[in-house]
């Protein structure tokens, strides 16, 4: 009998059968789902910006160390990398991929300027610590709400159990959960929890950047399903024991992490970092450039789009970016 984060952690990551060792992974033609850096380079550039100006309020570091985790294959990367933000001469970029089959794909996309880590443990310190769609991976425990407490979920061989659980674990946390009735479930994303606070142990005088789906409260998680499974492009919401060779995500609570981020939705935290400029600037170059119709013009042209998929307040620009500035003066 596993818990249902061990189980989903065992299916997406066990040598002989998790989902990513097979080749599950982010992309169009051959991924199973589409991340803001799968649109197009835009995001990519966009990341390069805010890189530029951590870089610039730390008083532009040499050696400028920016640790990017659940990397998978080394798109974003590989994009920021093109992008060429003015912190390039000084950045030393790592990627953390804790799927062997990644890392080893990553070498199609980036070179020896890239350092590749299996764990955010294997990290001493770093400037950054940032991730695009992480934390909905980091398994989460689920819990069902009872007359004067919770059960968990755990898998049974072909079975859902429900488990006691001792004391209130969301109340410890800091969640009011009393409106919660009886019947409902939510997660508890624990692990998630943990590792952004071992996150920001490495980034004392930095930055923490974390973009994802999910809410601000645990309570608004209620009564909608907060699990989905991702394979060929196709959204799914049911996980059972038999569930195998499919993404298994969280819609994360942000109220369950470590105090002290600034929470803003994707499209408010692009717009403010300039995505409107970069969308008139395509305009531009489009016009004066649609009737060569070269590649300048193409990719002037496909901005305009990009920029419509990011912010999109129903798709990816209803996203989370929480930012935490550990060393920062509160």
């Amino acid at each position: 009998m596993l818990r249902f984060d061990e189980f989903v952690d065992e299916r997406l990551y066990s040598a002989d059968h998790g989902f990513y060792e097979l080749g599950g992974q982010a992309g169009r033609a051959r991924g199973d789902f589409v991340t803001s850096v799968e649109v197009g380079p835009l995001f990519s550039v966009l990341i390069g910006r805010w890189l530029d100006l951590v870089w610039a309020d730390l008083g532009e570091p040499a050696p400028f160390i920016v640790a990017e985790a659940g990397a998978g294959r080394g798109a974003l990367a590989a994009g920021v990398l093109a992008a060429r933000p003015r912190c390039s001469a000084a950045l030393r970029y790592l990627t953390i991929e804790r799927s062997a089959a990644l890392r080893a794909s990553q070498q199609e996309l980036l070179d020896e300027r890239v350092r590749s880590l299996a764990a955010l443990e294997q990290l001493d310190d770093a400037h950054v610590v940032l991730a695009n769609e992480l934390l909905d991976n980091l398994a989460p425990r689920v819990l069902q709400r009872r007359a004067g407490g919770w059960d968990e979920v755990w898998m049974d061989g072909s079975a859902e159990r429900l488990i006691a659980l001792a004391g209130d674990p969301l109340a410890d946390g800091g969640i009011d959960a009393s409106e919660i009735p009886v019947g409902a479930r939510v997660p508890w994303v624990e692990q998630a929890s943990a590792w952004v606070q071992a996150a920001m142990e490495r980034v004392a005088t930095g930055r923490v950047l974390l973009i994802d789906y999910g809410t601000a409260t645990t309570g608004e998680l209620v009564g909608r399903p907060f699990i989905r499974t991702y394979r060929n492009h196709t959204v799914g919401h049911r996980v059972g024991p038999d569930t195998n060779a499919v993404d298994i995500t969280v819609d994360v609570p942000f109220d369950q992490l470590p105090r002290g981020a600034v929470l803003a939705t994707q499209a408010a935290w692009l717009e403010g970092l300039g995505i409107g400029e970069l969308v008139d600037e395509g305009r531009r170059v489009w016009t004066e450039r649609a009737h060569v119709g070269d590649l300048a013009a193409v990719r002037a042209r496909s901005r305009v789009g990009e920029a419509e998929a990011l912010c999109d307040p129903k798709g990816l620009g209803g996203f989370i970016v929480a930012e935490w500035a550990p060393g920062a003066p509160r």
